[in-house]
């Protein structure tokens, strides 16, 4: 009988299953073409190093689309939000820092309301370098920048898909779920600060008097508090993750 060469044309792999934590199929399945006769499916092996690379593979590409959908999804021409970027800094009349801070809060529109509206009760007017409202709103603003651009770095830079592929080709299957472990602790972390942030935002927005507000802003910034130390353990996870690429 004539044989033809085997033409793959459907390779099949749960790797979303293994994103959410469940076990992965331990097989590919592969088609058979011969004679222009469709065959039976015919399963072939992959190695653990390539499970574990499909499966952080699976993982960065489902959260840089959540991050993506997100911001997609984020209405700015139709809502106002009167955030006094230009008085507090010069750094943020910059719209992709903007976004930035829109971004760390999940685009909730009412949270982001409410953080103008705490903005807007402290006093920018004075000169910036005798002005603890400023420099406290500053902090604020940049703690905010921050969650956000620490997570672009990682899954655009450390985990871009340039990056994928040399750890496809050099790491071993241990390294890659290390990698993986680490950047399932980085998103997580980074979830449960901007809820601490929103919820800080929210209690703020209460407040009546100008010194509970800066009170408040102050311990949300302080490097020492819980959300600055949440903040400092993004970094640090961020940074592992670089190096074990």
């Amino acid at each position: 009988m004539k044989r033809s060469n085997l033409v793959m044309d459907n390779v099949s792999y749960n790797a979303e299953k293994i994103s959410k934590g469940k076990q992965a199929k331990k097989l590919f399945y592969v088609r058979s073409n011969v004679g222009g006769n469709v065959g039976r499916v015919q399963p072939f092996h992959i190695s653990s190093q390539e499970k574990a690379y499909y499966t952080l593979k699976t993982k960065v590409g489902f959260y840089r689309e959540e991050l993506e959908e997100m911001q997609k999804h984020f209405n700015l021409k139709g809502v106002f939000f009167n955030i006094p970027f230009n008085k507090i800094s010069s750094d943020f009349v910059d719209l992709d820092r903007q976004d930035k801070v829109y971004a760390s809060l999940e685009y909730d529109v009412e949270v982001i309301k409410k953080l103008g509206v705490v903005l807007n009760r402290l006093e920018l007017d004075d000169l910036p370098f005798d002005n603890d409202d400023i420099a406290f709103a500053r902090g604020l603003l940049i703690l905010l920048n921050n969650i956000t651009d620490c997570a672009e770095i990682v899954i655009n830079c450390y985990l871009s898909n340039e990056n994928l592929v040399q750890i496809k080709a050099n790491k071993d299957e241990a390294k890659i779920n290390k990698i993986y472990d680490h950047l399932e602790k980085f998103i997580n972390q980074r979830k449960n600060c901007i809820s601490d942030v929103k919820e800080q935002i929210k209690l703020l927005e209460s407040m009546i008097s100008r010194d509970s507000l800066l009170l408040g802003i102050k311990e949300i910034i302080n490097f020492k508090g819980k959300i600055g130390q949440s903040v400092s353990l993004m970094d640090t996870l961020a940074i592992t993750i670089w190096s074990l690429c």
